[in-house]
């Protein structure tokens, strides 16, 4: 397929060649720009088409894709300027689309404030002073696990061991399981260090876990084996469904909460010192 410039197939661009010089009737300057179609005053150019024409097309898709581009373009342009001169309430629309900008503008300036104003964290004592004051608030909707999950083909070796390390979080067993894990394992999670729900487990070990998890207590160690893998996790901790999440997993939640409360009283906050200021300045006249 021949390519000219942006990467248009040629059949496409001997297209717009055709359609340029039947649309463009006077000479206009167009910034270096190849014009495609005209509409009294709108243009639309060759290089805004080849940003939107999908990649890999065959020559003849290509010619129909611009084809058909330029044609819904055409149309489009049409019904606008002939809706322009019939809407005579150009007032209403002026107001409604300076109203738009200024609230672009206004919801722009405020991010950046608030961006600015947030860039330092929150206390993490007010964290958990919120956390321990409102703990009815943070309820677990499912099981939540703290450990390690191994999946190994069945015939791997020193699977006898294997059985032991994955149990043991000291660091000279955790030593031996990854080295291990690095050369046999199809799966090797390693979660002592955050929670993990047991619903992201749940399709990778063949027993039930929403089951088991009432046992967790008792059963800490929970192996598998089908006629191809051996499943071993390993629960260190544990939190059942409907208990009180732990701090760690509710502190982004809780980050979230006093975020969104401090940035609204934060832009009161704004919003009333630039009010006086442009009081005192004299940029406020009440009448």
């Amino acid at each position: 397929m021949g390519y000219c410039r942006q990467g248009m197939p040629l059949v496409a661009w001997m297209l717009v060649g055709v359609l340029a010089m039947v649309a463009c009737q006077e000479p206009t300057e167009h910034g270096g720009k190849t014009p495609l179609v005209q509409v009294e005053d709108q243009y639309l150019y060759a290089e805004d088409v080849s940003k939107v024409l999908p990649f890999g097309l065959t020559p003849a898709d290509s010619a129909a894709f611009v084809k058909d581009y330029l044609r819904k373009w055409a149309e489009e342009q049409a019904l606008y300027k002939q809706a322009e001169r019939n809407v005579m309430d150009n007032e209403r629309i002026a107001r409604l689309v300076e109203e738009y900008r200024r609230s672009l503008i206004l919801n722009d300036y405020e991010k950046l404030l608030q961006q600015q104003q947030m860039s330092e964290a929150l206390p993490e004592e007010a964290l958990q002073r919120y956390y321990e004051e409102h703990k009815e608030f943070f309820v677990l909707d499912e099981a939540m696990v703290k450990g390690v999950f191994v999946k190994v083909p069945v015939g791997s070796p020193d699977l006898k061991n294997l059985k032991q390390w994955y149990k043991d979080n000291s660091e000279e067993t955790l030593e031996k399981l990854d080295k291990y894990a690095f050369r046999h394992a199809v799966i090797y999670e390693y979660f002592y260090d955050q929670w993990v729900p047991i619903s992201e487990l749940e399709g990778k070990v063949i027993v039930n876990l929403e089951e088991l998890s009432g046992n967790f207590d008792k059963q800490r160690n929970i192996e598998a084996e089908d006629e191809e893998y051996c499943y071993l996790l390993h629960v260190e901790e544990y939190k059942l469904k409907g208990e009180v999440k732990p701090y760690d997993l509710a502190r982004y939640e809780i980050v979230d909460l006093l975020s969104n409360a401090h940035r609204v009283e934060f832009m009161q906050k704004v919003k009333g010192e630039l009010y006086n200021q442009a009081l005192e300045r004299g940029r406020i006249i009440y009448y």
